[in-house]
């Protein structure tokens, strides 16, 4: 009640100062939700080719044409206004974009590493699940160079460890550029139902002014972001994909170093031979299965140097693929903006805690050799994670 008796009085002061400026900013905030009608593919599916000329994209309409700033001017019209089209089939959703520029020659395209964002891009995020909590973000950048991130918690958590298979071109024509997306539904997860809503934006970066623009406009002071995302209408009759992914790997190493004499351990030369295999299998498509068997994570970046002056353990950030894929599920930082977390994962395969003590001046230990390994060795592990209908997500990991 204390709550609601305060309203009228701020409602009240707002008028007397800033009447208009308050009545902009609740036009802004109050935009109704955008909607994009996409239709299912007749005859051949578009080819990827960043071109566009299909004959298929002639069965939707173009969307978009009314982007707004995110920044620097948020509400205002951006320098370029960009369009887009959707398709769908049984097995993959199709998306063009076409971002115009009033002089092509100055795009900023710039090469980068997967999940670079540099230079001029555009951003599809895409709640299959409909819950207004989670998203699958996609990024083309006119270079080519894709992004993808998996989205939650009302867009406060963006994992870019999340690399799912899909496919992307891109062009430059008189007009501004092209970005062609093909998504397959196996890396989407979405009810069994006849008929499906989504939640859609699109984000597009203009890099020499510095510009974002959305689709659906909001508010950099808005409480939240998945919640307030456009909508996607026309998907009928798909059916959860099942997803299944195997990646094997065999590693062999021989190591030549200098041999000391009577160590059974130091001989001079070591060989060794590894074999294992990390995999994806959704069992629902609300429920994905991860496993990993004698996971080998030798390209995995070395962690900083850190000198320990406390009594305190040294938490180090995770870098391990099968440990931060989907790790928003078992993640609970003990504060904001803080890598501590309640649940280590680094625990797991850290270096062993025992020791053995042999005493080598002893006459009845002359001949006793310790080979001590730096990390315990995985077997194997598996995580299972999931999200039930009300949007309750959990996640189960077990490793040996």
């Amino acid at each position: 009640m204390k709550r609601l008796s305060l309203i009228p009085c701020l409602i009240g002061c707002c008028y007397v100062f800033d009447a208009e400026a308050q009545t902009d900013s609740l036009k802004t905030r109050l935009d109704s939700t955008k909607v994009y009608t996409t239709a299912h593919v007749e005859g051949e599916p578009p080819k990827i080719d960043g071109i566009g000329n299909d004959p298929a994209w002639e069965q939707v309409q173009w969307g978009g044409n009314d982007f707004r700033q995110l920044q620097p001017d948020a509400g205002a019209a951006p320098s370029a206004q960009t369009v887009f089209k959707i398709l769908y089939d049984a097995k993959n959703l199709y998306v063009l974009a076409r971002c115009f520029d009033p002089d092509p020659s100055k795009i900023v395209r710039r090469m980068s590493r997967r999940d670079g964002f540099d230079g001029d891009f555009i951003e599809i995020n895409i709640d299959s699940y409909y819950d207004k909590r989670t998203a699958f973000s996609f990024t083309a950048s006119v270079s080519g160079v894709k992004g993808d991130e998996y989205v939650s918690n009302n867009g406060s958590d963006w994992d870019e460890n999340w690399d799912p298979i899909w496919y992307l071109d891109t062009s430059i024509d008189s007009l501004g550029w092209v970005a062609e997306f093909r998504i397959p539904l196996s890396q989407l997860r979405f009810a069994d139902k006849p008929e499906h809503v989504w939640g859609i934006q699109f984000t597009r970066h203009f890099f020499r002014n510095q510009e974002r623009s959305n689709w659906q406009f909001i508010p950099p002071t808005a409480n939240g972001w998945v919640y307030m995302f456009g909508e996607l209408h026309g998907i009928k009759g798909i059916r959860p994909q099942k997803q299944l992914e195997i990646q094997p790997y065999v590693v062999a190493k021989t190591e030549r170093f200098e041999p000391e004499k009577g160590n059974p351990f130091m001989t001079g030369k070591s060989s060794d031979v590894a074999v294992g295999l990390d995999a994806k299998i959704g069992i629902t498509s609300d429920i994905t299965l991860d496993l990993t068997v004698n996971p080998d994570f030798g390209q995995v970046e070395a962690d900083p140097s850190q000198v320990n002056l406390s009594a305190f353990e040294l938490f180090f950030q995770e870098r391990r693929p099968f440990f931060i894929e989907g790790n928003n599920t078992l993640n609970f930082p003990t504060s904001q903006d803080s890598d501590n977390n309640l649940f280590y994962s680094r625990r797991i395969g850290r270096s062993p805690q025992g020791y053995v003590d042999t005493d080598r001046s002893g006459s009845d230990a002359v001949n006793e050799y310790v080979r001590s390994d730096a990390r315990t060795t995985i077997l194997g592990a598996a995580k299972l994670t999931g999200k039930n209908k009300h949007g309750f997500s959990w996640g189960i990991l077990e490793s040996v």
